[in-house]
C-alpha cells in the first residue's frame, strides 16, 4: 500500500511541475536593469535587457515577473547593432503580489522588456525601490541609473561603482553580482528635484553623421552638374534654331512684300488707260488699239 502511494506521488510531481523548477532550469549569463525616472513620464522607466547562457538548451520558455503595479510596454530582441524588434510574449496575468508573463527564446540573441512603474513623491523628493526576483541564475547582474534632470542630491543602495556623464546627463552604474537560482536583488534609490521637467523635453533630435554628398538619398550637385549644363546646352540650340528659322521667314516674307509693292507702284505710274473705251495701253502708245481714239499722256 505504501509503495502504491509512493508511486502515485512520484506520477503527479513528474505530470505537474512546480514553476520554480521549471525557472530554475534556465541560466541568464547577463542581466542589466536600467533606471529612468521621469525621462518621457513622470514615473521610472524600468528596461531589462539580459541574455540567455549557451548552456541553456533553446528553445527555452522564460516566466518574468514584474511588480502588480506595472504598466508592460514592450518586449523585444536584439537582431545586431543594437537594433531591436518586437518580440512575441504571452500578456501579464496576475499572479498573488505580481504579475506574470512568458516569452519563448529562440535564439542566443539580447533580449528586453519595458514597463513603467509609479515614482512616490514627496515634496521634492523621489523614492524608489525596485526587487528582482526571477527565479533564475544569473552569471552577472547589474543596474544603471540615469539621473534625472535639475537634481540637486540623490542615494543609490547599493551605491553605485562607476560615474558617466553623457550629453550632459549622468549614468550611474552598480556593482556586478552574481544570483543563484531565486535569489533576489533589491535596489533602492532617491533623489531631490527642483523641476518637473521630462528628460526627453530637452533631448533635440542628434545627427548621427554629419551631412555630406555621400548622404544617402542626398542628391549631389557635384555629380549632376555635367547633366545641367547639358541640358542647358540643348535648350540653347533649340532656341537658336527656332529663332533663325523664325526670323528668315519674317525676313522672306517682308521681301516678298517690299517686291510686290514696288511693281504696284511702278505699275500704277506707267499705267495709260483710253479715256473713250477705257482699255489699257502702252506708254508709248498715241491712239487706242482698241478704238482707236486718242490718249491723253500726263505731262510730269
Amino acid at each position: 500500500m505504501r509503495k502504491l502511494i509512493l508511486i502515485l506521488m512520484l506520477g503527479i510531481f513528474v505530470s505537474f511541475p512546480f514553476p520554480a523548477s521549471a525557472q530554475s532550469s534556465a541560466t541568464l549569463s547577463s542581466v542589466i536593469v536600467q533606471l529612468w525616472p521621469e525621462y518621457d513620464q513622470p514615473s521610472m522607466l524600468v528596461i531589462v535587457d539580459f541574455q540567455v547562457a549557451a548552456s541553456t538548451s533553446l528553445p527555452v520558455t522564460l516566466n518574468f515577473r514584474i511588480p502588480l503595479d506595472a504598466n508592460l510596454i514592450a518586449v523585444a530582441a536584439d537582431t545586431g547593432g543594437g537594433q531591436f524588434v518586437n518580440s512575441p510574449y504571452d500578456e501579464p496575468t496576475i499572479a498573488g503580489e505580481y504579475q506574470t508573463f512568458n516569452m519563448v527564446i529562440e535564439d542566443n540573441l539580447p533580449h528586453r522588456f519595458e514597463y513603467y512603474q509609479p515614482l512616490s513623491f514627496n515634496s521634492d523628493e523621489r523614492t524608489f525601490s525596485y526587487l528582482w526576483d526571477n527565479g533564475y541564475t544569473v552569471e552577472n547582474f547589474k543596474y544603471l541609473f540615469l539621473e534625472p534632470l535639475d537634481v540637486t542630491s540623490s542615494s543609490l543602495d547599493p551605491n553605485f561603482t562607476a560615474q558617466e556623464a553623457f550629453s550632459g546627463l549622468n549614468y550611474y552604474e552598480g556593482p556586478a553580482v552574481q544570483l543563484a537560482a531565486g535569489e533576489q536583488y533589491t535596489l533602492n534609490l532617491s533623489y531631490e528635484k527642483t523641476t518637473d521637467t521630462l528628460v526627453s523635453q530637452t533631448q533635440a533630435v542628434q545627427i548621427a553623421e554629419p551631412v555630406n554628398e555621400d548622404t544617402p538619398g542626398r542628391v549631389s550637385l557635384a555629380n549632376s552638374l555635367p547633366y545641367i549644363i547639358g541640358g542647358l546646352g540643348v535648350i540653347m540650340i533649340a532656341g537658336g534654331l527656332m529663332y533663325y528659322f523664325q526670323w528668315g521667314r519674317r525676313s522672306a516674307g517682308s521681301g516678298k512684300s517690299r517686291r510686290r509693292t514696288h511693281a504696284n507702284a511702278d505699275s500704277n505710274a506707267t499705267s495709260v488707260y483710253c479715256p473713250q473705251c477705257g482699255a489699257r495701253a502702252k506708254t508709248s502708245d498715241r491712239f487706242c488699239r482698241t478704238c482707236g481714239a486718242r490718249l491723253r499722256h500726263d505731262e510730269n
